[in-house]
């Protein structure tokens, strides 16, 4: 194929994938962005923003918080990986938006078992507000899921006009 024909290949023109386009963007961004905040900036984090005791701010919840932010950025580079209109990615969004609900379904449970069962370490509120956080992200992805499947455009083959 010539390098000036243009590409019979892509995502199908009739479906509307700009949004899921742009939303995996922005997650991918906020992910790295905040990763690297958890990364550098580990103590800050943990003492102002999740309001831990000077006390508990120990070498071990310093590491760890540093470990969750290397695979935050991880992850928002991964999720980056889909807002390319290539087969495999156009292809693959429903199942990383369904694998990345999961995910949140099972990590806030966790954190509110934590909150509510747990003495010690994080402070009740900041692991409530954690989970929390979560919410809007589980329930755009419930509702894209649910209702608004025809954001997950398709990808097709198109045939040359002869």
């Amino acid at each position: 194929m010539s390098p000036h024909t243009p590409s019979l290949q892509g995502a199908d023109p009739s479906t509307s994938g700009n949004v899921i386009r742009n939303a995996f963007a922005f997650e991918s961004a906020v992910t790295v962005a905040v990763g690297s905040y958890f990364l550098f900036f580990p103590r800050h984090y943990l003492g102002r923003m999740l309001g831990t005791a000077a006390t508990q701010i120990t070498t071990t919840a310093v590491q760890m918080t540093q470990q969750y932010g290397a695979a935050n950025i991880f992850v928002g580079g991964a999720v980056g990986l889909y807002v390319s209109n290539n087969r495999a990615a156009v292809e693959s969004r429903k199942m990383v938006y369904r694998y990345i609900l999961g995910w949140e379904l099972l990590f806030v449970p966790v954190v509110v078992c934590q909150a509510l069962m747990m003495e010690g370490g994080i402070p009740k509120s900041s692991l409530l507000a954690t989970a929390g956080q979560f919410v809007p992200f589980i329930a755009w992805r419930a509702f894209v899921l649910l209702c608004k499947p025809e954001w997950f455009e398709s990808y097709q083959d198109r045939k040359k006009a002869e």
